[in-house]
């Protein structure tokens, strides 16, 4: 018997030791090198990270980067993709250092593993990038970053509809230059509102100092613009300072609309100038929370444009100088998820909340035209998250008070709330509702809907006011189909019903509701402009279908940064 019993605790022990060197991190001196990501084991199936005991160090940091096609696939090794790979130049490993937020001899700190992994798959010239333990020998644990990049030079030349008004672009941009991940472009592009020219430069880390600055002008057929901004962001959540220093001037035409149909316009000047501190005490618990002083200056003036009338009721000039405190709790909550807003790609949710309140003061002493408030804030939450469900809202205002004629000015309410029901790996429906409600808006302003604003099925700007509502339904078939190894595809049927309308005005139409039933394309490149889905959307009214400004379908093709 007492043998038996030995025998018993003998085959327990093993089995948990067993179970145990299986789930924890063993001493591997020789490191291998990842040859490709193993970020997902299958469609949904996040693969962990292996715990690394207590009160350890961070040893070596090795970087592994990953070309842009894979010439171990049989599928990618061929003379087009193998020239890519030579042309194109890998990330710089001091590149993916300066973004990671721990260094040898650091402790070891799980959290900053996830989160470095989050801030390099947030670049724009990375696929997908992940961060993980690989060996723990006496006391010290090393660290592999495994990355793989993007085609980043894209030259491009794109024409799309949407809304019934025909665009087009003509680009070249290079999100990767050098392998710094600095991003320098140029482009030429027609939109409902005007045709345009561009140059923009971005660094989002200067020499490693965290300190991101971006510059861009626009010259247009109705004005131009310049922009420039230098500043220090909360880059982590336990990033303790920041400070900005932001510089923009816009002339521009703004065009009011009836349905689909310019009915005014007036030429905008603006110059707007800001410049705000930061500070926080970084993350206690699961909560950051930061504060801003600053000071900002926004003018907006308005002449009579050269083509239409101006509005029944001319906007307002107006003057603001004031100072300002802003102030944010954020929840460190995320997680890693796929095959929700992109296809067949990690994508980091952040489930907890954020909130956002920031307050001004313009009085006529700082050079205001008139003494206002100036109040913005926003505050977004997940509801409910599981292996099925996705429930998230979003609610935002922003205004001015004006102490002189107590009255409101240019008030915005915008609430929305998301569904998201994952059916198969391969397939889930998306619902959402959205509601806008505005306040003695400046009249060059309007709140729209039609083409790529809320119904697919009608032309853009179709109906206008100073309210909206909007419903949206969607079935979503995702696939593991990889067209050619660059392009993973998508489909969607979807329905889509809202409303614009301003009490005071009769827009004169049989159904006040707009609303359309369809399906679409959805495209999503694997290889390069990582993060952007092309949609190819064909809807058809199904309200004020006899209308002779309501066509019988429409075709939209935009470019979006989600499914």
């Amino acid at each position: 018997m007492r043998h038996i019993v030995i025998s018993l605790i003998l085959s327990v022990s093993l089995c948990a030791l067993s179970a145990f060197a299986a789930d924890s991190l063993e001493c591997n001196p020789q490191f291998v090198a990842s040859t490709m990501l193993e970020t997902h084991s299958a469609p949904g199936k996040v693969i962990g990270i292996l715990p690394v005991p207590e009160n350890s160090q961070v040893g070596k940091v090795y970087i592994t980067r990953l070309p842009i096609f894979n010439e171990s696939d049989p599928g990618e090794n061929n003379f087009i993709f193998r020239w890519a790979n030579r042309f194109h130049i890998l990330t710089k490993t001091g590149t993916i250092n300066q973004i990671l937020l721990f260094e040898p001899g650091a402790a070891y700190d799980p959290r900053l593993i996830e989160e470095s992994a989050r801030l390099l798959r947030d670049t724009k010239y990375l696929y997908d990038a992940t961060v993980k333990p690989v060996s723990h020998c006496g006391g010290t644990t090393d660290i592999e970053v495994v990355t793989r990049d993007v085609w980043s030079f894209t030259p491009e030349a794109s024409i799309d509809r949407s809304g019934g008004i025909n665009n087009y672009r003509v680009s070249m941009s290079e999100s990767n230059l050098f392998g710094t991940g600095r991003t320098a472009s140029i482009s030429h592009n027609k939109d409902i509102d005007r045709i345009s020219t561009r140059i923009a430069y971005e660094d989002r880390n200067i020499l490693g100092t965290r300190i991101a600055t971006r510059v861009a002008l626009t010259n247009s057929d109705d004005g131009k613009s310049g922009f420039a901004r230098l500043q220090l962001p909360f880059y982590a959540l336990d990033t303790k300072r920041a400070w900005e220093l932001r510089f923009e001037q816009v002339e521009r035409t703004d065009t009011q609309y009836f349905r689909s149909k310019k009915v005014s316009e007036i030429d905008h000047k603006i110059d707007d100038y800001r410049m705000s501190y930061g500070f926080s005490n970084g993350l206690k618990g699961n909560i950051v929370r930061r504060w801003h002083l600053g000071y900002a200056f926004r003018e907006d003036k308005f002449n009579p444009g050269d083509q239409l009338p101006e509005p029944a009721e001319s906007p307002v000039d107006m003057r603001l100088s004031y100072p300002f405190v802003h102030f944010q709790s954020l929840e460190d909550n995320f997680e890693t998820t796929f095959n929700v807003d992109q296809i067949y790609r990690t994508e980091d949710l952040h489930l907890g909340h954020n909130f956002n309140f920031k307050f001004g003061y313009a009085a006529s002493e700082f050079g205001s035209n008139q003494d206002r408030a100036v109040m913005e804030t926003s505050f977004a939450d997940t509801l409910i998250y599981n292996e099925k469900i996705l429930l998230q809202h979003h609610f935002s205002l922003s205004g001015l008070w004006n102490l002189e004629t107590k009255k409101s000015e240019d008030l915005i309410t915008e609430y929305e709330i998301r569904y998201f029901r994952s059916q198969t790996d391969l397939r889930s429906f998306f619902a959402s509702i959205s509601g806008t409600y505005t306040r003695n808006l400046n009249t060059n302003k309007q709140v729209v809907l039609g083409g790529d604003t809320g119904a697919r099925g009608y032309d853009s700007r179709y109906q206008t006011g100073d309210r909206r509502v909007v419903l949206t339904l969607e079935e979503r078939q995702y696939t593991n189909w990889h067209i050619l190894n660059l392009v993973r595809p998508g489909f969607a049927i979807f329905l889509d019903a809202g409303r614009v309308w301003d009490p005071k005005v009769n827009a004169n139409l049989a159904d006040k509701y707009l609303v359309n039933a369809g399906f679409g394309i959805r495209l999503a490149s694997s290889k390069a402009d990582v993060g952007s889905i092309v949609h190819i959307d064909f809807a058809f009214p199904l309200t004020n279908k006899d209308e002779p400004d309501v066509d019988p379908f429409q075709v939209t093709v935009n470019i979006k940064k989600r499914l």
